[in-house]
């Protein structure tokens, strides 16, 4: 089941039936373009299409999925309704074609979030050297979107594991932008700050994503370690903060998620239990 045959048998069945695309397509109540796209590879019929242009083109559903007539079927004859031996065909294509339509969804995400970061970084270009002469706070703005739009890039382009490869490109990044941002503000806090806290957030999100690939069915364990990941975060950053900035110890936020795990842990316990 591909494009490159199942494309050219529409085109050499609706010649035989001297069909133009215009025609085919008024039959099926779609568009000659869209005709023109099935015929060209480009993307496939809608699922509930399959039938009524088998029909149309004289072959069955099997048939048109295979991309050639059976070899018994010497003449185009009206077709007998699909069988249950094709239902996996038919569950496959419509596998197929939202595949092809989310990933066309994706680069078209991908590319217009590349054109409003480009065009909200030449707005702020063009207003910071109307109003100071110079690159000030743009410039700010710009390192932010260029951030974004590294981590988005994996999300919005792979088809297969973005988010180890947007968590990867955020672990990366994260540190030369808190460098370049202090620099650009003109405080080193803002690095010194970063330099503990980063690394560990970025341990928090793997462990995140750990997580929930781990318990995808056991969604109350999943929330548990997770507010226990939050707690040890929570109580990493307030150390960090309190080293680098003396100040007063809040353990309310490392106690709530703390609290609230315990919570999580005992419900799947409890329905765990039920279950079994």
């Amino acid at each position: 089941m591909e494009n490159e045959k199942i494309g050219p048998f529409i085109r050499r069945l609706r010649k035989e039936r001297g069909m133009t695309q215009k025609e085919l397509a008024a039959v099926l109540n779609v568009t000659d373009k869209a005709v023109s796209k099935w015929e060209l590879g480009t993307s496939l019929p809608d699922v509930g299409l399959l039938l009524p242009l088998a029909e149309t083109l004289g072959v069955s559903v099997t048939e048109l999925l295979g991309g050639a007539r059976a070899p018994e079927a010497e003449a185009p004859e009206a077709p007998e309704a699909p069988s249950r031996d094709t239902a996996g065909d038919i569950l496959s294509y419509a596998r197929k074609t939202a595949s092809q339509r989310r990933e066309k969804l994706r680069l078209w995400l991908f590319a217009g979030l590349s054109g409003a970061f480009l065009l909200a970084a030449l707005v702020c270009w063009i207003c910071d050297m109307a109003l100071n002469r110079a690159l000030t706070w743009s410039l700010i703005v710009c390192v932010s979107l260029t951030l974004a739009w590294v981590v988005l890039l994996p999300l919005l382009t792979l088809r297969r594991t973005p988010v180890p490869w947007a968590l990867a490109a955020l672990s990366a990044a994260i540190l030369p932008y808190l460098y370049i941002l202090g620099d650009l503000l003109g405080d080193p806090r803002v690095f010194r700050l970063g330099l503990p806290i980063a690394p560990a957030a970025a341990l928090y999100l793997w462990g995140v994503y750990a997580v929930c690939r781990r318990h995808r069915r056991r969604k109350w364990r999943a929330a548990g370690e997770i507010l226990l990941l939050t707690a040890v975060l929570n109580f990493a950053v307030d150390i960090a903060v309190y080293v680098l900035v003396p100040n007063e110890m809040l353990w309310g936020g490392p106690l709530a998620a703390l609290a609230l795990s315990a919570g999580c842990s005992l419900a799947d316990y409890v329905l765990r239990h039920r279950e079994a």
